[in-house]
């Protein structure tokens, strides 16, 4: 009785859902096209399924089913095409064995340019000391970031090197028959132990708000 079809409003949603994602798109410079308008696709469709699902509870009321699609459709929309700018955060490694446990430096320059942060017990140059005492050679390991804001480590030593992530063990155990260092992505959460257990130095690699650089 209340026509709430997909039959007659599907494309309604889509080009709703189209607009909405190349009318930022100027303002931003044409930034993250495919990713704005496939957010905005994506939105529309499931503020259409929401409408009608809704349409079909609500039969009486159909204003259940326009605050539904409304909420999806920017929900969705958030989520997929307007993610947190990268730039407003910053990677940092954070020690997390008790030798300077809680001690942390970030890894960006002041600037944002590319710049490779190394760690080790060598006592000068190095930006994050550890003692020897915890198997950390003189020039361990190191951590790049480039000018897309993507975060590399860097496996500089024949001692033990390990990235620990959800699932992943990535050995970056230096091997001398290698014409470069074995290197990895590094992604926030990410826990790199350096030398051998038990004594193991642990660090971790955060992202954090630009504010507390």
């Amino acid at each position: 009785p209340t026509l709430v079809s997909l039959r007659y409003r599907l494309g309604a949603f889509v080009l709703a859902g189209l607009a909405a994602g190349f009318g930022p798109l100027p303002f931003r410079r044409f930034r993250h096209l495919l990713d704005h308008l496939g957010g905005g696709l994506v939105a529309g469709l499931f503020a259409a399924a929401t409408w009608h699902l809704l349409g079909l509870v609500f039969a009486t009321d159909l204003y259940g089913a326009a605050i539904g699609a409304a909420l999806a459709f920017g929900g969705f929309y958030g989520f997929f095409a307007w993610p947190f700018p990268e730039r407003l955060y910053i990677g940092w490694l954070r020690v997390l064995s008790s030798e300077r446990f809680g001690r942390r430096i970030p890894v960006d320059a002041p600037d944002r340019a590319a710049k490779e942060r190394f760690v080790g017990h060598y006592p000068r140059g190095l930006d994050l000391y550890l003692s020897p005492a915890t198997g950390v050679q003189e020039l361990h390991l190191s951590v790049a970031v480039d000018a897309r804001q993507r975060y590399t480590a860097r496996g500089l030593s024949l001692a033990p090197t390990t990235v620990h992530r959800l699932l992943e063990r990535v050995n970056l155990r230096y091997d001398p028959r290698r014409p470069a260092p074995l290197e990895t992505i590094l992604r926030s959460g990410d826990r790199i132990r350096l030398g051998e257990e038990p004594d193991a130095a642990m660090l971790e690699f955060l992202m954090l708000p630009w504010e507390e650089s």
